[in-house]
């Protein structure tokens, strides 16, 4: 039987919630350390959901969609627009992307998984996406699902290594503002491999400038840690 696929209203966020912990507890199994669940979960999901639900404007355009079977939530699909980073060309608009936030009931009908993906794509081009992308979903229905509607890996964008377990290299220092200029050339460098990997990844004219504006912007945010090797 077809699944019912709509967007998620208000009224669905106590159905959303366990889908949604289900979600998080897979991904806590895979790795717990990565995927730690805070003790709060609960009501740190719904909060977010009443935000993503009902605020108005937001930063960036986000999509919830659910599947709906004999009037009960079997299925939920969290996507947005992209917003391109000012290093690329982004010749085509923002691109649509699946965030990894997408979960399915145990008991949910054959062909839920499916039929989400493609409600999203559809709710994603209408949006005005002309490339859709999709983050690392758990769980091999998800997978199958991407790899039978003809997605293909474009980069390992995040990944994590046991530091905790590490000493770290005396040659590793913070970063500072001398360090900016090669930086931005160690990025110059990626940007060029990327773009031979994917042409999705073409490069602005003034990436340089804009990077070492970032760069020398991350320095202040006290939200993150910059580490480089070597002398500046």
């Amino acid at each position: 039987m077809p699944q019912t696929v709509r967007s998620a209203t208000l009224q669905d966020i106590p159905s959303l919630i366990p889908l949604l912990l289900a979600d998080a507890e897979e991904r806590r199994v895979t790795d717990p350390i990565l995927w730690n669940v805070a003790h709060d979960a609960a009501q740190q999901v719904e909060k977010a959901l009443i935000y993503a639900l009902s605020a108005e404007p937001q930063p960036f355009r986000q999509i919830w969609q659910v599947a709906q079977e004999a009037g009960r939530v079997v299925g939920v699909i969290h996507s947005m627009l992209l917003p391109v980073p000012p290093i690329y060309a982004g010749a085509k608009g923002d691109p649509g992307l699946i965030l990894p936030d997408a979960c399915v009931a145990p008991d949910a009908p054959e062909g839920t998984v499916d039929a989400l993906v493609a409600a999203c794509e559809r709710a994603l081009m209408a949006a005005g996406a002309q490339i859709i992308l999709s983050s690392y979903v758990t769980g091999p229905a998800w997978q199958e699902t991407f790899v039978r509607r003809g997605y293909d890996p474009l980069t390992l964008y995040l990944s994590r290594s046991p530091l905790d377990a590490l000493d770290m290299p005396m040659a590793v220092r913070p970063a500072a503002q001398g360090d900016v200029a090669g930086i931005v050339r160690r990025s110059a460098e990626h940007r060029q491999i990327l773009f031979g990997i994917d042409p999705f990844w073409a490069i602005h004219p003034d990436s340089d400038a804009r990077f070492a504006a970032w760069m020398s912007r991350s320095l202040t945010l006290g939200d993150r840690d910059m580490l480089v090797m070597g002398s500046s």
